[in-house]
């Protein structure tokens, strides 16, 4: 058996698939592919429910459209997870340990280094976001972290071809 290429889905891309976002696309095929693993951390639901917040704040959503929201990401992530199309992990104190090390040396906010760290330490192939915080940083933390970043943007082929899949 041939093994699975792990993929971070960072929160920026995740919301691509319940925002109409243009990366949506390539988030659908990560999750449909057997030859990739995706995963994120449990954080991500905090940041999918915060942008849904914040749409509603900007009067984008009214109140009931931000509940219906709410409740069809919640129900969706758990339907991926029992598909076994995504696993969303805990924060663990070494997660933590080596996000704090990300701040200063990147300059990230702390949930960046989060998901930067979540994807170090479950030794992930790369991340896929749709976030400037990483894709300005992508060289750095390749050659540092060993990790791509991978911008919801790139059409699937190329993102195949990158992955030699």
């Amino acid at each position: 058996m041939m093994k699975k290429i792990k993929v971070y889905l960072e929160s920026s891309a995740l919301w691509n698939l319940y925002y109409e976002e243009e990366g949506a696309t390539l988030v659908e095929f990560c999750l449909d592919a057997s030859e990739l693993n995706c995963f994120s951390s449990i954080w991500s639901l905090l940041e999918l429910h915060r942008g849904i917040q914040k749409r509603q704040n900007q009067q984008e959503l009214d109140q009931a459209e931000a509940t219906n929201l709410r409740m069809f990401v919640d129900t969706d992530l758990q339907l991926l997870i029992v598909k076994k199309k995504l696993s969303l992990l805990q924060v663990s104190e070494d997660v933590v340990n080596k996000a704090k090390q990300y701040i200063p040396r990147y300059n990230l906010f702390a949930s960046d280094a989060l998901h930067l760290a979540t994807a170090v330490v479950r030794t992930s192939s790369g991340l896929l976001v749709d976030d400037y915080h990483f894709e300005r940083l992508d060289a750095s933390i390749e050659e540092k972290e060993g990790l791509k970043i991978w911008p919801t943007s790139l059409e699937v082929d190329a993102f195949r071809a990158a992955l030699r899949i």
